[in-house]
């Protein structure tokens, strides 16, 4: 029975029913209309009504709870969707392993109406590392922080590589977390998170309430957002590897850099040396102090450079992005530098993503040229600008300094102190590298790079 054939039904039945019955009383059952008998009549027709009216409400009572049951199953199937959505997004769009991990169980406890989630993550093989907790109790659940495979229930999961789940946890004598127990949790879910055949890790999800997690439907649902949050875990370890192997080579560049640059000072100040002595020797000892005097300005220089390298090294780990680790280093480099620093960058910078190696050649480019700036610019104020348009980055370092006439290959100044460097990694990532300066005008640094192909390659990168 549908909604319409019952409208139809209350209409059509109680109109045929009188015309039936009126037809009746004037034609075989005439008699009925004398007294007593009209009663009977009448009362015949209200019970019949009344019958009716009652069998019309019962089936609309049931409609309404089947629509009712109907609709509460669809809320729930969408409830469900937009968990595994939200999982997915958070994958798609994140390569931070801590953002998936909560967006992903702040999902499950909110379709799950259970109390608490946990995320533990392989760190050797054999052993559990707890890495994130979302929910209530979380000093509890901190009780361990490391299981082996077969200790406890997560370890039990991921030994048995099967999905585990216990209802009764205050009996239960593999949850090795007795604080959870004294607290009234009851119910504990262990997934076991699979990549390619391999165990990654375990998502665990904890109810005060005995009867949850009981449904096929339920864990079915796990699975997959337990999927979805396995394929993350190994695209953001993926990811690292690549930064780590990026940064690996930029600090050898760095260290060979340093080395050579060491080399050089050491040696003069050994010539040097072996001169003052002779100086000393033949009683020209004003010639003498002039010379130490040279050799005291280049380890001061040098002692400059080795505590910029060494801040370089420190801050060349751009997985925070590129806008930050710049902020973090104009904050560490301008009491070093003796100038005012300045950072400016637009809001679609901050939200770009870059593949890992072109990140730390940018930054490596801003701390040359402001390294130029603090040995040959004499300005008081130096601005890092970054902005995004037409699908290209463009970054800017400009200070008031002196200037120079980039025409010019003199002894001193800036075309020998890392200009050729900074065309050269900027050539390496695809862009293009120019200075504008002249004397008393201050210097303009810019390199523009075409950044859409960039991202598409950061994402390549990190869903590999």
């Amino acid at each position: 029975m549908t909604l319409g054939r019952l409208k139809w039904l209350a209409i059509v039945a109680p109109v045929g029913f009188l015309a039936a019955l009126w037809a009746l009383l004037h034609s075989v059952f005439f008699e009925l209309h004398r007294f007593p008998a009209v009663l009977v009549v009448l009362g015949t027709t209200i019970v019949g009504i009344s019958l009716f009216a009652f069998s019309v409400f019962a089936i609309v009572n049931r409609l309404e709870r089947q629509i009712l049951a109907q609709n509460e199953e669809l809320e729930q199937r969408t409830h469900e969707l937009e968990a595994l959505l939200t999982v997915g997004r958070a994958a798609s769009s994140s390569i931070e392993l801590e953002e998936l991990l909560d967006a992903a169980m702040d999902a499950i406890l909110d379709v799950t109406k259970t109390d608490a989630a946990e995320v533990w993550l392989r760190s050797e093989p054999g052993e559990l590392v707890l890495a994130r907790h979302r929910g209530a109790d979380e000093e509890a659940f901190a009780e361990r922080t490391r299981l082996r495979d077969g200790e406890g229930l997560p370890g039990l999961t991921a030994d048995s590589a099967a999905p585990l789940v216990v209802h009764d946890l205050p009996n239960d004598s593999r949850f090795v977390r007795a604080r959870i127990k004294e607290l009234g949790f009851h119910t504990y879910c262990g997934l076991p998170l699979r990549h390619r055949g391999e165990i990654v890790g375990v998502l665990g999800v904890a109810s005060k309430d005995p009867n949850k997690l009981s449904s096929e439907r339920e864990l079915r649902l796990l699975t997959g957002i337990g999927e979805g949050v396995a394929l993350a875990i190994e695209n953001a370890r993926l990811h690292g590897r690549v930064l780590d192997g990026a940064v690996l080579e930029e600090r050898i560049r760095i260290a060979r850099e340093l080395h050579d640059g060491l080399a050089q000072v050491l040696g003069y100040i050994n010539a040097q040396t072996l001169a003052v002595k002779r100086l000393l020797a033949t009683g020209r000892d004003d010639e003498a102090r002039n010379q130490l005097d040279a050799m005291e300005g280049a380890a001061r220089n040098v002692y400059g450079d080795v505590r910029e390298a060494i801040l370089g090294l420190r801050v060349s780990l751009p997985r925070q992005g590129l806008v930050p680790a710049l902020r973090q280093y104009l904050d560490e480099y301008q009491p070093m530098a003796g100038v005012r620093l300045s950072l400016d960058a637009d809001e679609h910078v901050e939200a770009l993503e870059l593949q890992p190696a072109v990140e730390i050649q940018l930054l490596r480019i801003v701390q040359e040229a402001l390294a130029n700036v603090r040995k040959h610019a004499n300005a008081g104020q130096a601005t890092v600008r970054l902005a995004l348009e037409g699908g290209q980055l463009t970054i800017e370092v400009v200070d008031d300094g002196q200037g120079f006439d980039p025409r010019l290959e003199g002894p001193t100044g800036w075309p020998r102190f890392g200009l050729q460097t900074m065309r050269e990694r900027a050539q390496a990532v695809g862009g293009h590298f120019e200075v504008e300066s002249e004397r008393g005008a201050g210097t303009r640094v810019t390199v523009r790079l075409p950044v859409a192909q960039q991202e598409e390659a950061a994402h390549a990168s990190a869903a590999r």
